[in-house]
Formats: C-alpha cells, structure tokens, sequence
C-alpha cells in the first residue's frame, strides 16, 4: 500500500460494500507547489472513464427514442459522415462505436500533447485528421465488427452524435443527462468555460508527468470530451456506478433495466469489451482512465451491488495493474 500511494502525489478512493455504505479514504496532494492535500472534493481527471458516462449518454438517446443504436451512426449525422477509405458512406453502426468493433484506427500517438494555450482544436478537425492532435482520419478501415479497435475517434463520432440529435454540445447534454439527474456538484466534462470555472474554486487536482513535474497550464486540453476528458471525485463516479447498478436491476429512473444490461453483455465476437465498460468476469464490469495527468480505476459488482474507484494525478508510465491502481481497487471491492 505504502509503495503504491508514493507513486502519485495525490490519491482518493471511494467504495461501497453490498449494503451500499460509502467510504472514502485520501493521500497526499492535489497541488505540490502549494501542498494542497487532497480530500473528498479534490477533482480528478477520469481520463477513459469517460467513455462508460458518453455511453450511458448515448443509451438514454436510445430510451428516447431519439436513435436506435444498431442503425448506422450516419442515419443521425448531418454536419460530417463516417465514410470507407474508398469515401462512400460507413454502415457502421452506433453499438459498433461504442464496443470499438466500428473498424477505427486511431492515429500513432494521438489524442494526448496538446496544452491550455494551444489553439483551440474542433471536432470535425480531429474527425478529419487535420491536426498532429489526431492526424489520422476516422475511417472504417477495417469491416464493421470484424475486428476489435479501442478508438478515441469512435467515441468523437459518438460525441458529435450526440451534439447533432441533442442539439446543443456535449458538455451541455451530459450535464442535463446524467450530472443534473443525479445531483453531481464536482463531475463535468472539461470544455474551456468549465475548466474555467472549477479552476477558480481551486479543488481540481494538478497534473504530474512521468517525472514527476507538473504539466504546464496543470491540465491538459482534451478537445475529445466524450472520449477522455471527464473531471470527477471518486464519490460522485461511485454515485454513477451504485446508480447504474440500481438501474441494472430495475430499481431506478436513471436508466432503463435493459439499457443498463446491455452495456454490461460481452460482445459475441470480442467477450472482454461491452458498451461503454469491460465486462471482467460473471458479475464485474470496469472501466479505467490513463492519461497524461493521472490515472484512474472503477469496478462494478452488478450482483452484489458493491463498487470502488480509485483517482490519482501523475502519469505512471506503467498500466493500472503495475501502477497498483488495480490492487487498490480490487481491495476494496472484496471489502
């Protein structure tokens, strides 16, 4: 444990137990130029974890009846189409995008680099491959569901998606979504104007490279929303999780029963990956988040109903099972 928590600056973990009682434990810092501790309000970022909110996003639309998440993406696209490498229109579909069987090849070392300072980037330039921020276009390179891709891309096409059936932007439709309905005070996706804000509140965490240093501007720019740039506490994606899992057995408005069973069913081809999360076994389903100002773990018993999250603020340059973020979380799910 000791080992573990040294590793990061700061680190924040939250669980429950079958009985659905939360507890939370904090180390270190958030900032270590002002050595500002971390507590329970410290924000961190959720980095992929993203992808299991942009999911449950995209399954309300479904509830709605505003899209059918097995017609092709392009059915609800005006404003950019996911086409071949040929240039005709992708059959695509939405599931296929959110399971990262669409065929989508992100760029080499893309969706990671860019600073606060840096001009800003917009979607369809990163759908089109038009910036170093992903200079790859998202294609169907390879035949829908032929093939398991893990694609930030896929989830920018999910992210427009939902800008274009909601017809407001992302941040907007999440927070009226999800955050809203489930009273999320410190849960947002970082658009400029809500980085700006929870900044002046001082409470999100600084962000450490490999090294150790504190990456300049203290937090990357992320124009993916949908794909990484989700900020939370470890309470309030636990509050998402125990929601979800009321949902997965029927007890709760936040989603539909089968909507929740669906995201958690392996997918026929590819049993490791369902919408939005990773099925890990019978019962558990995870998501995790690696990026370059911290990295992130939340495990889910759909059974039990028990749940952890662990948060922190410094790249590792190792995955969450080397890093010791898994250890954690598996501890405390067994709890």
């Amino acid at each position: 444990m000791t080992q573990i928590i040294a590793r990061f600056p700061g680190v924040s973990c939250a669980w429950a137990d079958a009985t659905g009682c939360v507890t939370t434990a904090c180390w270190g810092v958030a900032d270590m130029d002002c050595n500002l501790p971390v507590d329970e309000d410290t924000i961190f970022p959720a980095c992929s974890i993203s992808k299991f909110v942009t999911a449950i996003c995209v399954m309300k639309l479904q509830e709605q009846k505003a899209i059918d998440i097995d017609a092709p993406v392009n059915d609800y696209l005006c404003r950019w189409k996911l086409r071949t490498p040929e240039g005709s229109e992708s059959d695509a579909t939405i599931r296929e995008l959110m399971c990262h069987t669409a065929g989508i090849i992100d760029g080499e070392d893309a969706f990671y680099g860019l600073r606060r300072e840096d001009p800003e980037i917009g979607l369809l330039d990163i759908l089109e491959g038009r910036t170093a921020y992903n200079n790859r276009p998202a294609r169907t390179e390879k035949e829908p569901g032929t093939a398991f891709e893990y694609s930030d891309a896929g989830y920018c096409i999910l992210q427009q998606l939902v800008q274009e059936v909601r017809g407001e932007a992302f941040d907007d439709a999440a927070q009226q979504l999800i955050f809203d309905v489930l009273g999320l005070q410190k849960t947002f996706f970082a658009s400029r104007k809500n980085v700006e804000y929870y900044e002046a509140a001082a409470i999100m965490a600084t962000g450490y490279d490999g090294e150790g240093l504190s990456l300049r501007g203290k937090y990357p720019y992320q124009p993916d929303l949908a794909a990484s740039a989700l900020w939370s506490t470890p309470r309030e994606l636990l509050a998402i999780a125990k929601a979800f899992i009321e949902a997965y057995h029927g007890r709760s408005a936040f989603l539909q029963e089968a909507s929740a069973r669906m995201m958690t069913e392996s997918v026929e081809k590819f049993p490791w990956t369902g919408l939005g999360v990773f099925p890990q076994g019978e019962d558990v389903v995870m998501s995790q988040g690696w990026g370059e100002n911290g990295q992130c773990m939340l495990k889910m018993n759909v059974r039990t109903g028990a749940a952890a999250v662990v948060m922190t603020n410094r790249n590792p340059e190792v995955d969450q099972s080397a890093s010791g973020v898994e250890w954690l979380v598996d501890k405390y799910l067994a709890d």
